[in-house]
């Protein structure tokens, strides 16, 4: 497909809010008959997501996700583990670091599947995709404002859940189609 120079241009960027993970900022943007409008967006510094296999002598891998609550939407969601991406660090570093601190694994390999936008409607968010092989439980490790469960499932059940819209999580739905199509993960 090819690209296509962009219509409208961003003439103007004003932060609104800082953290240290994204920016929360209004855009001016202008088109090319002249007229300008605000837009709010976040500028997010990156993300990565995990799909932890574990690995079971003679049978499929399982993959480890955990049950995250989810205030923004009321809701625990099943989600494979994910996070932002520190200053100075990688997507594998942070990829590493999540997996431990969210799925209580660590492991042996990581290989990175794919990256896409999360969001683009609304922030510039890149998430980082990888999979994890050769894991070793080394417990959790919780940031404070952090509460999640450990679940594992194999490949059939978690596009099950997908379909019956107990999976919902759309960054872990893509990371496991992914990890699927790149053959980590037999459906």
């Amino acid at each position: 497909m090819a690209e296509r120079e962009l219509r409208d241009k961003v003439v103007n960027e004003r932060v609104l809010s800082e953290h240290p993970a994204y920016d929360a900022v209004e855009l001016t943007i202008r088109a090319p008959d002249g007229d300008e409008r605000t837009k709010p967006a976040i500028r997010h510094r990156g993300a990565v997501i995990i799909v932890p296999l574990l690995e079971q002598p003679g049978r499929a891998p399982r993959v480890v996700l955990v049950k995250n609550d989810r205030v923004i939407v009321g809701e625990a969601l099943l989600e494979c583990p994910a996070g932002g991406i520190d200053e100075g660090e990688s997507p594998a570093e942070a990829a590493e670091r999540e997996l431990t601190e969210e799925s209580g694994y660590r492991a042996v390999s990581l290989y990175p599947i794919g990256q896409f936008y999360t969001s683009p409607g609304m922030s510039d968010e890149v998430m980082h995709a990888f999979v994890a092989v050769g894991l070793m439980h080394v417990g959790q490790a919780l940031q404070p404002n952090e509460s999640m469960t450990v679940h594992r499932f194999a490949a059939g059940e978690l596009l099950e859940k997908i379909d019956s819209g107990e999976l919902i999580d759309g960054k872990s739905m893509l990371a496991i189609l992914m990890a699927i199509r790149r053959g980590y993960l037999q459906s």
